[in-house]
């Protein structure tokens, strides 16, 4: 395993963590829609690039890259200023060039680990967010997927890089990953929560679960302001 931490840059969490995120980990950042999941993540990269840590690619299976970066700069990370060392990959492309050839089974497990090979030799990234394995799951029609994320996870970790993957969950459901394998293969899992207060809904953030570090599994309130992410503690 590498030395040194990915911080979460969570004003209050990563002194509870050792520092953060082992690097070398695959992690699971889960959470319903609407917990900030992709903020989080982006949160994350974005800050670990602007402090010259290294260098980050953000992929996303979904959202484009424009409603990406536009939802970005709402919340102060404009990536645009780090354009040498953050790159945003927007798979849409490649799905519809994909579809054009005729291609009828695609392994899209497959395709996108070589998107990811074929992009680190570009930008040289050790640092990946990649959102999500449902949309993954959705454009995949898989025998086994058990087996296919088994070596999904294991040809990442080969990459020698620290992976944030983003996985939904439903909001009456704890469940960290849809066919009950992706907790155990994967290091770590960040939960981000809802919660109806009165008429309002807080968020909540959990260190569910990280390989390697000492950590509480507290839930702690999640504030989200124009001077980034932090947790509210008594």
């Amino acid at each position: 395993m590498m030395n040194g931490y990915v911080h979460t840059y969570v004003k209050g969490l990563d002194e509870r963590i050792e520092g953060g995120i082992p690097k070398g980990h695959i992690v699971l950042i889960c959470g319903p829609a609407g917990s900030m999941k992709s903020s989080f993540t982006f949160n994350i990269m974005y800050n670990y690039v602007r402090e010259r840590k290294g260098k980050a690619l953000y992929l996303t299976l979904e959202q484009s890259r424009e409603s990406l970066i536009k939802q970005m700069k709402k919340l102060n990370m404009d990536p645009d200023k780090f354009k040498e060392d953050i790159a945003i990959l927007d798979i849409a492309w490649l799905r519809k060039e994909l579809e054009e050839s005729g291609e009828k089974s695609i392994n899209w497990f497959d395709s996108v680990q070589k998107q990811l090979v074929s992009y680190r030799e570009f930008i040289d990234y050790d640092l990946l967010g990649f959102d999500s394995l449902d949309a993954l799951y959705t454009l995949s029609a898989i025998d086994n997927p058990r087996s296919a994320l088994f070596f999904f996870f294991e040809k990442l970790r080969n990459m020698k890089i620290t992976a944030l993957i983003i996985s939904e969950m439903s909001p009456e459901r704890l469940h960290f990953g849809k066919y009950g394998v992706e907790p155990f293969l994967a290091d770590g899992i960040i939960h981000l929560d809802l919660e109806r207060i009165g008429k309002t809904v807080g968020r909540f953030i959990s260190i569910v679960k990280m390989r390697e570090v000492k950590h509480p599994t507290d839930y702690f309130p999640l504030l989200v302001d124009s001077e980034g992410f932090k947790i509210v503690t008594r």
